[in-house]
Parts: structure tokens; C-alpha cells; sequence
């Protein structure tokens, strides 16, 4: 293959990275340009070897990808969607009592299970942490 047909699959591959979601076929156009360049230097490499110097190329760019992309933002509001997490260090009253470790509290509209040390109904407690839609509580003094 000539030089300018691995350009040709570069720009290919770059209009389909413009038309796809997601950054996978940027990585394989630059891979098929590093290509076109080795296909320049040394024309007389037969195709198989531009193969294979397209699928190291490819390789190295998705590695080096993974290796210095940037970090994502963090969140300003990490508990955005988890409402249980963000209950945690709540001071609540219970709804029901906790008997046997097993009980409910009343959050705004809504009614919780709760765990914890046995305790009567309309007692002060504090979330402590969740386990799954249940939140752990314990006496607020």
C-alpha cells in the first residue's frame, strides 16, 4: 500500500470518530498516519508489514491514551443521585422503634429502614452510615 492511501484511511477514520460518540477512532487515525510516514520512509514494506506496523501504532496510541489522559472532574455534589449518603450525619426521629436491629424512620415524605441498637419509637438518632436503602443509626444524645 502507498503512503497516501494510509492517509486516505486516516481521514477515513477521523470523520468517523466526528460522527461517532465516544474517542476510540482519533487513536486509529493517528495510528494510520504513523503508518502512512513508515509507508513513506521505507516504500518497498510490503503490506503485511504496514499491518502490523498500523496495529502497534494503534496500540501505543490507545496505551499512551490510558496512560496521560486527564483526570475527570470532581463532582462539587459527590452525593447527587444517593440520597442515603447523603443522610449520613443526619439527626432524625424514629417513626417506628428498632426491635431486633430493625425499625423506620420518617425522612421528609418518606419512610427509611433503619438499624441499630433497640430503641423506642420517637427516639433522637443519628445516621451513622448506609447499608443499601437502610440507614444505620445511633442514639443521638
Amino acid at each position: 500500500m502507498a503512503a497516501w492511501q494510509w492517509l486516505a484511511i486516516g481521514g477515513v477514520l477521523l470523520l468517523l470518530e466526528l460522527a461517532t460518540p465516544g474517542f476510540f477512532f482519533a487513536w486509529l487515525a493517528v495510528a494510520a498516519v504513523v503508518t502512512a510516514a513508515v509507508a513513506w520512509w521505507a516504500p518497498e514494506l510490503v503490506w503485511q508489514v504496514q499491518a502490523l506496523v498500523f496495529a502497534l501504532a494503534a496500540g501505543l496510541a490507545v496505551l499512551a491514551w490510558f496512560r496521560f489522559r486527564p483526570a475527570p472532574p470532581a463532582s462539587p455534589l459527590p452525593d447527587l443521585n444517593r440520597r442515603g449518603a447523603a443522610l449520613v450525619g443526619t439527626r432524625l426521629v424514629l417513626d417506628r422503634p428498632i426491635r431486633n436491629g430493625s425499625g423506620r424512620l420518617r425522612v421528609g415524605d418518606s419512610s427509611w429502614p433503619a438499624s441499630g441498637p433497640d430503641l423506642p419509637a420517637g427516639a433522637a438518632v443519628r445516621v451513622v452510615r448506609v447499608d443499601g436503602n437502610r440507614l444505620v443509626v445511633v442514639a443521638d444524645d
